[in-house]
């Protein structure tokens, strides 16, 4: 696992830097006002710090590589308004390459990955943009639109009781316990079925074997 993180370090340098980098040759080679050259050196700063905080947290590095690649490109527009079409191209870049190092730390899952920091995100199948999260100390439902942007149901592994594939035979729309009126909407074909107080996540997913061995290996590493 350390050889996955230590491959894609140049990818994240790129994403950190490159845009920056750019913005300060730019600047200089225009005569630009060299007092907002502080700009793209805190863009550096603020790029390795996101990055080195969430070495283990891969999930999120294309939405931080666009938005790095976007602001370093607007930086560019101040310095020269011709440039200000960079930005979408910027942005695009830092997505595209922080999503190559994410997919080169996440794929293929092996179990290595099980004896790492590394938090490994699973898809729901049919439910768009709801994952669940699988850390070294935590599982956590998320998603990108709906009630889940704004509540996280979050268990530590030591309050996960039995996790096991199971197969669900009709769509249902289920409750999700403790979290208000949360529902997750399960479709026809495997899912996993997770033991939480005050009951049970039951998420459609075709990795509920793999789910359940990676919660295992998490809790005996943890002594739980």
């Amino acid at each position: 696992m350390a050889t996955r993180l230590q491959r894609v370090r140049p990818h994240l340098a790129l994403v950190a830097a490159g845009g920056p980098v750019v913005g300060i040759v730019v600047a200089l080679a225009l005569g630009g006002w060299l007092p907002g050259l502080a700009v793209p050196v805190s863009l550096i700063a603020l790029g390795a710090a996101y990055f080195r905080s969430r070495r283990f947290r891969p999930r999120r590095w294309p939405v931080a590589g666009a938005a790095l690649g976007v602001l370093s490109g607007a930086y560019l527009g101040a310095v020269n308004p011709w440039l200000s079409p960079v930005a979408v191209l910027f942005g695009l870049g830092g997505w595209v390459v922080a999503r190559r190092a994410r997919d080169s730390v996440l794929e293929p899952y092996t179990p290595e990955l099980a004896d790492s920091l590394v938090e490994v995100p699973w898809q729901a199948r049919g439910a768009k943009g709801l994952e669940l999260l699988v850390a070294h100390d935590r599982i956590t439902l998320s998603g990108g639109r709906g009630p889940f942007r704004l509540v996280r149901p979050m268990v530590a592994l030591s309050g996960v009781g039995t996790v096991e594939q199971v197969m669900v035979a009709r769509r249902a729309t289920l409750p999700v316990p403790g979290v208000g009126e949360l529902r997750v909407t399960v479709t026809p074909g495997p899912a996993v079925r997770i033991t939480v107080p005050p009951g049970e996540w039951i998420v459609p997913t075709d990795h509920g074997r793999e789910i359940a061995r990676l919660v295992a290996r998490r809790k005996e590493r943890a002594g739980i």
